[in-house]
């Protein structure tokens, strides 16, 4: 690997794992703000696996709080960072039965964004709805139809660590703080196109209360 694709190969990593995983996190941020329900759901299941833990948020217990990945799985739904992937086809093929050919060396560009919000693969698609990624829901789509991490051999190398990354950040905040719409927060949710092609927030701006009960501050 020469010098050249060496910086590339880091200046990348940094933009990919900075942008979108606080990205991601505001975005879970507003969905819960909006939706107390929801937000109330996930607090008790955070502070329940606390409790078992004696007050401290480990490894375990994040990765048992299935509610926790629903809410993070529906976010990246809704607002997945990296709206389109590019593949080059690297033989000629058939799609299907449609007779189309995708000839060898073609660039495919796939609309994540769009797809993401199909209806008749997400039925009322613009609803906040942790629930489509319980394991029955997920058994009934077909695993190309969620694409926020891309899929096959190029898709995002540090999948499962930005995963984990999102849960203890969302966990501590919803452990200790009560997220709320102010008359700041812009309804709907506006988004910014960043210099790097990837979707984020534009002036996001929510109000937090601290949670009396929460088990990390006792």
């Amino acid at each position: 690997m020469s010098m050249d694709e060496l910086v590339a190969q880091c200046v990348i990593f940094f933009l990919a794992g900075y942008d979108t995983t606080s990205s991601t996190l505001c975005f879970a941020s507003y969905f819960l703000a909006s939706n107390p329900d929801i937000q109330e759901k996930l607090a008790q299941e955070v502070h329940e696996a606390i409790q078992e833990t004696k007050g401290e948020l480990t490894y375990e217990a994040i990765q048992n709080m299935k509610y926790l990945d629903n809410v993070i799985s529906e976010t990246l739904r809704l607002c997945s960072p990296v709206i389109r992937l590019e593949r080059s086809a690297d033989a000629d093929y058939v799609l299907g039965d449609t007779g189309i050919t995708v000839e060898k060396g073609t660039v495919v560009n796939i609309p994540v964004f769009a797809l993401h919000r199909d209806p008749q693969i997400y039925p009322d698609p613009e609803k906040f709805d942790p629930d489509r990624f319980t394991p029955e829901e997920r058994a009934k789509r077909d695993q190309f139809a969620y694409l926020p991490f891309g899929a096959g051999p190029r898709n995002c190398v540090a999948m499962r660590f930005a995963l984990m990354e999102l849960k203890v950040c969302l966990a501590h905040v919803i452990a200790n703080f009560n997220l709320k719409r102010c008359a700041e927060t812009k309804v709907p949710l506006q988004f910014n196109m960043g210099n790097q092609g990837l979707l984020q927030p534009k002036e996001l701006l929510l109000s937090l209360e601290i949670r009396k009960n929460s088990p990390l501050l006792q």
